[in-house]
Formats: structure tokens, sequence, C-alpha cells
């Protein structure tokens, strides 16, 4: 969105360029909105999820590793998103996002994310069977697959 000022308009140009403000952060807070909304789970994290800051916005929403990911799989959470491990910790995304097999649907009783995918860290309190066969045992006991 472009708006040209004018000297004759000096009382409005203030305004104007307020709301210019106002409508371009408002676009990359709602991508953000929109882009959570595609995950299962978000919390803790939140935006942390996929940028490097705590509230991006116009010159602050670089993305991290998960981030990249994300955009690269079209912004949308799925399995094929779920069994990378973006951020290299040896935890899947759907392990740390709480939807292993990348259905949409928390696991059991999973209430926040058990690490973020997009910052290399612990990989919550772990896992007790193998990652990779979490979500074919889910799917088994949801009767999907």
């Amino acid at each position: 969105m472009f708006l040209l000022f004018s000297s004759k308009c000096s009382s409005t140009g203030p305004l104007a360029l307020v709301l210019m403000v106002f409508l371009s952060s408002g676009g990359a807070a709602r991508a953000t909105e929109q882009d959570m909304a595609q995950l299962p789970l978000a919390e803790p994290f939140e935006c942390l999820t996929c940028h490097t800051s705590e509230n991006p916005g116009p010159g602050s929403f670089a993305l991290n590793s998960f981030g990249d990911d994300f955009l690269q799989n079209g912004r949308l959470w799925d399995l094929n998103l779920a069994q990378l491990d973006s951020d290299g910790d040896n935890c899947l995304n759907g392990v740390e996002i709480g939807d292993s097999d990348g259905d949409g649907f928390v696991d059991g009783n999973v209430e926040e994310q058990a690490g973020n995918p997009g910052v290399s860290d612990e990989c919550g309190s772990g896992s007790l069977i193998d990652e990779r066969t979490w979500g074919a045992l889910k799917a088994m006991f949801d009767g999907r697959r």
C-alpha cells in the first residue's frame, strides 16, 4: 500500500502515516495468527515456534529453521512436516509440536508443545517408544487408518 503525502495536507499527514503503519503491521500479525492456527498446538512458544522474535512485525519477522520448513511446506501442517527434525536436535517436529503423525490432532493428553521445533533443545520429557512408530500406534487406536 502506498500513500502519497502533499505539503498542502500537512494536517492529515501524521494521521495518514499512523494509518499506514497500523495497516502494514496488522498484516504481519494476521499472517502469524493464521499460520499458528494451522498447527495443532502453539503453546507455550506461540510466535517463537516459527520466528526468531517473540513479537514479529515489520523489520523483525525472521524465521527459524522450523519456520523455514513450514513456509517451504506451503504453510501446511502435515505428516511430511511432522516427520522432519527442523532444528537438528534429534526430536521430530511432530513430537515437539504434540502431533506425532501430523494429522492435525494433538496426541493423547498433550496440552502444550514438548519443545520448540525451531530451536535445538531438549525434546521434552522424552518418549517411551520410538518416535516414528507413535503415529502408527495413534492411528490404530483412533481407527483412522
